[in-house]
């Protein structure tokens, strides 16, 4: 698999650029600030790296990267995981294309269908393996070292299975953490609770008992007048002298003779008897209700006691009877809530437990799988750099464990920090001359130094991933001579594996591409534009003369360019 064609529309200073890529090792040669880095940095935003919108070039409304490579390998991890998204796969070819526009966004697609930046971020990395001017840096910095060492090692099931388990348990320390907080929150009120609890449940109220209440206060409050009332009406209605129902039996007597003569009145007649009857019921219902409503001064005062009490509940806990039931409840269930906290952080304690032996013991597996594998880059690594021309250089991967009392891994009653990564604290160590001690890489001040180290590690690492395609912009800084030749062989025989694509301005490298690609910058119509264009043999010797000496080519230069290309 490798990268076969790269399109580049309106990026900085390229205006339109349509390259084709050959397997192998490529080099890519031009002057300063012709334009070589921002082709590798157009590539880079196709794969799904960040840039800015002023890499738009000037005029433009949008820039247009696209990239094209070969599938020649059904199973390879970049094609599995293109299927995995259900993006639409295309027998001979993956096309990536990203565009950028002036309000600083961008859209991007995977053989025509659209997808995030993250997805094509992830097909990038897995396609391509970009190392900038600046990466070498990256190799002083001791935080990465242990995954330049895991990207060697043949253990990921175990670096997954290791991740695993720790987010598991710090989950579980987490949630420990809110139920021991919460726990603390509710013992600091308990008392308060219980207090409140108590003092609601003492009163012990009904839901609409309130109401009632009141209702049967007015009652007696009102007894006396209810009797005086009662008592008149009965009088007037049907117990007295000259009562209303005794009016209504006279016009009822009387109406009966004229219904006698005329029927028409029938229907007036029965209405007048109904009211009889309704005078007689009522009258009835008077004197039952009176006799029903009487004074009793200690129940009205057991009463007013009552809603006293009530009236003080709701004061303090809501403004019904019902919203103080309520919150009684909800004090019962935090109460109830405290006790069941105990019992889950008992519970939980007991699963911190397990995940922590679970997680040592693999974290620590994997350790030691890191140190046998280290063994093994040290060894590879130091043959690399003689070939490199690093002669009698010692290289130590150094593992340790960090003390940490809290530390979740543990080895012979002692505790370690750790982490998703596992237990493991890995630095680099090296010694680049014979009799010299260990040290770290951060104390080496060649940068040639530098770039060799690195330049081994990507060759031993490259034989171990699935990336097809290589790219280094400028490695070989600060190198040059006999150890230039030599990393363009090493570069050459990474070529015979991957597809290595490298800018370079060293001729000893440059002469053992097997494809070669110049850059240069023009000005058209006023405007700087970078061009790039593949030269043929000859026009190859006459690239490398200008590497060797510079814009003046002598009969010298190009003999020594005709050795280097042989």
């Amino acid at each position: 698999m490798s990268l076969t064609r790269l399109k580049i529309r309106n990026f900085a200073i390229i205006d339109k650029i349509d390259i084709s890529f050959k397997p192998g090792f490529t080099v890519i040669t031009g002057e300063t600030g012709a334009g070589k880095s921002i082709i590798i940095d157009a590539l880079n935003f196709s794969l799904g790296e960040r840039t800015s919108a002023s890499m738009i070039r000037s005029g433009s409304e949008m820039a247009l990267i696209e990239c094209t490579f070969d599938c020649d390998v059904e199973n390879s991890t970049a094609i599995s995981f293109v299927k995995s998204k259900r993006l639409a796969i295309c027998k001979s070819s993956v096309t990536l294309i990203r565009e950028l526009y002036s309000s600083g966004r961008s859209k991007a697609w995977i053989n025509g269908k659209s997808c995030s930046n993250s997805v094509l971020k992830e097909a990038g990395n897995l396609l391509v393996d970009l190392h900038g001017q600046h990466d070498h840096q990256s190799l002083l910095n001791e935080d990465n070292h242990i995954s330049f060492m895991d990207a060697f090692g043949d253990y990921q099931d175990q670096i997954e299975k290791v991740s695993i388990l720790w987010h598991k348990l710090k989950n579980l320390k987490e949630q420990r953490d809110i139920l021991d907080q919460k726990w603390k929150i509710n013992k600091e009120k308990r008392e308060l609770w219980e207090f409140q609890y108590r003092e609601i449940q003492t009163v012990n109220p009904k839901e609409g008992e309130y109401d009632e209440l009141v209702e049967e206060k007015a009652l007696l409050e009102n007894s006396e007048k209810i009797h005086q009332i009662s008592t008149e009406l009965t009088h007037a209605l049907y117990e007295g002298d000259d009562t209303l129902y005794q009016k209504i039996q006279e016009v009822s007597k009387n109406l009966r003779v004229l219904n006698d003569i005329n029927e028409s009145f029938n229907n007036y007649f029965t209405k007048l008897e109904e009211t009889q009857y309704l005078f007689q019921e009522l009258s009835n219902q008077l004197s039952q209700y009176c006799n029903e409503v009487k004074y009793d001064p200690l129940r009205l005062e057991k009463i007013n006691q009552r809603l006293y009490s009530l009236q003080q509940l709701m004061k303090k806990y809501g403004s019904t009877l019902k919203e103080v039931i309520d919150y009684k409840n909800e004090v019962s269930g935090s109460l109830n809530d405290d006790e069941g906290l105990e019992k889950k952080l008992s519970k939980l304690d007991k699963n911190i437990r397990e995940a922590v032996t679970n997680y040592s013991s693999a974290a620590l597996s994997l350790s030691q799988k890191r140190e046998e594998q280290a063994e093994i880059l040290e060894k590879e690594l130091e043959k690399d750099l003689i070939r490199l021309g690093i002669k009698g250089s010692r290289f130590k991967v150094r593992l340790e464990y960090v003390p940490d009392p809290n530390g979740w891994v543990h080895v012979a009653g002692q505790t370690y920090q750790g982490d998703s990564t596992g237990v493991d604290k890995i630095a680099f160590e090296i010694s680049t001359n014979p009799g010299e001690p260990l040290k770290p890489l951060i104390n080496i001040v060649s940068g040639g130094e530098v770039s060799r180290i690195m330049l081994a590690l990507k060759s031993i690492l490259a034989g171990r991933d699935q990336i097809p395609v290589l790219i280094f912009d400028e490695i070989d800084s600060g190198i040059s001579g006999k150890i230039a030749h030599v990393v363009g062989e090493e570069l050459r025989e990474l070529g015979k594996v991957h597809q290595v694509i490298c800018i370079t301005h060293l001729p000893q490298i440059a002469g053992l591409g097997d494809d070669h690609l110049s850059v240069n910058k023009v000005t058209k119509d006023e405007r700087s534009l970078t061009q790039i264009e593949r030269l043929s043999k000859g026009e190859r010797v006459e690239e490398i003369a200008k590497l060797i000496g510079g814009k003046v080519v002598t009969e010298i230069s190009l003999q020594q360019a005709r050795e280097l290309l042989g």
